[in-house]
């Protein structure tokens, strides 16, 4: 009898995440109620990839979440076709009224992309969204995202500007995380993004194997920030 030793994209993939592997990274994990606010990434958006279920990076983080949270409440704010302004209008009371532990903000595609790009006037946009949150003892996530000028669907003329954009982005994103004590996921000079393949056709997303490192991306960082958070909350405890 003949075997068929091909095995899906999913576990041939160095950057995916076995469900033992994530049990073994989220134990003890603190989250209880995870919002997401942002722009189309945030709400999710990419092709099908063979191998990999139909599921977008904040769902999958949801759902890994709930490995060690059963509980877990989840609420995804984003929306496609906003900007940095409108995510804090519209979507951060809502974000703050669901009282999460966890936020995840993901802006800045369609403010970098709206043609008159001003990196000051965002990274000061996001941290009007963070503070709140930061001030409410909320533990938040940024992102960098994958350089999406090496998508086979950008102009060659045009790479190398996008690709300076996004590295602009990047940095000043990091840069008020930091600011604020929020975790970044760089997600821009992650491996995979140097793979044509890894972008949707439409050029300014990732497929679904993206979303699949993504969220890989984003538990690994909740790994290795989840000590750190759990000794402030213990500090602040005692000294209350």
């Amino acid at each position: 009898m003949t075997t068929n030793r091909t095995q899906p994209v999913r576990w041939q993939e160095p950057h995916h995440l076995s469900e033992g592997k994530v049990r073994q990274l989220l134990t003890s994990a603190p989250w209880g109620r995870f919002v997401v606010l942002g722009d189309s990434v945030a709400a999710g958006a990419g092709d099908h990839s063979n191998g990999y279920r139909s599921e977008y990076w904040a769902d999958r983080v949801a759902a890994m979440l709930r490995t060690a949270r059963p509980g877990l409440a989840y609420l995804n704010l984003g929306r496609r076709g906003v900007a940095g302004p409108q995510v804090r209008s519209r979507q951060l009371t809502r974000a703050l009224a669901f009282r999460p532990d966890l936020a995840a903000i993901a802006v800045g595609r369609d403010d970098m992309l709206g043609g008159s790009f001003d990196a000051e006037i965002f990274a000061a946009e996001l941290s009007r969204i963070i503070a709140p949150l930061r001030a409410v003892g909320c533990d938040v996530l940024t992102f960098g995202l994958f350089d999406i000028s090496r998508s086979r669907s950008v102009p060659q003329h045009r790479k190398a500007a996008l690709r300076e954009q996004v590295r602009l982005l990047s940095e000043r994103t990091e840069a008020v995380a930091r600011r604020h004590g929020a975790i970044h996921v760089d997600l821009t000079t992650h491996p995979a993004g140097e793979d044509p393949g890894l972008y949707s056709k439409d050029g300014n997303h990732p497929t679904v194997r993206g979303h699949a490192i993504a969220a890989a991306s984003v538990i690994h960082e909740l790994s290795n920030s989840r000590s750190t958070f759990s000794l402030l909350r213990h500090t602040s405890t005692l000294a209350t």
